[in-house]
């Protein structure tokens, strides 16, 4: 992901009064912007376009937006997700970081300025771990310099790889 890359981030939510304003909100600030209905959409949706950032709503039909947001932190790892809801239970906020990893959680109505800063730093966290599998990359690709008896650079890349297989 270079500097002049412009996010892409697929919003998913029942209500197209909600989806048709953060799409303004989020296109006013350069960003692309996807929509989706549902959950089952949005998986169609992930299957042909690459995306950096999710923000789904909770309460939808079909799969809910923690249970869409686990299918997608298992099949597109390095999206960054971000759930949105009215709902009022305090289960719910447990339950999206602890079973779908999700990245902020926003609860409606939301402020603006909030949301454009989560989605600001989530952007900034999809470039950084865009930034490191290619630095490892380009490690592979070279040996560890003659000069390093302890294989030092060897360990670094072995402990760069580890953490990248945990996304």
């Amino acid at each position: 992901m270079e500097e002049a890359t412009k996010a892409i981030i697929l919003v998913v939510d029942d209500e197209e009064g909600v989806r048709n304003a953060l799409r303004r909100l989020l296109e006013a600030d350069d960003y692309s912007v996807l929509l989706a209905e549902n959950g089952e959409d949005a998986l169609k949706v992930l299957q042909d376009t690459p995306v950096h950032i999710i923000i789904s709503d909770q309460n939808m039909p079909g799969l809910s937006g923690i249970d869409l947001l686990k299918l997608v932190r298992v099949r597109h790892p390095r999206i960054v997700r971000i759930l949105l809801t009215a709902d009022e239970h305090p289960e719910v906020p447990v339950r999206s970081i602890n079973e779908s990893e999700v990245y902020r959680f926003i609860r409606k109505p939301w402020n603006n300025a909030d949301v454009r800063t989560i989605v600001s730093l989530a952007f900034e966290i999809a470039r950084l771990e865009q930034e490191k599998r290619h630095l490892v990359m380009t490690m592979r690709s070279k040996d560890a310099p003659s000069d390093d008896p302890a294989d030092i650079e060897s360990e670094l890349l072995r402990l760069a790889e580890d953490e990248i297989g945990k996304d």
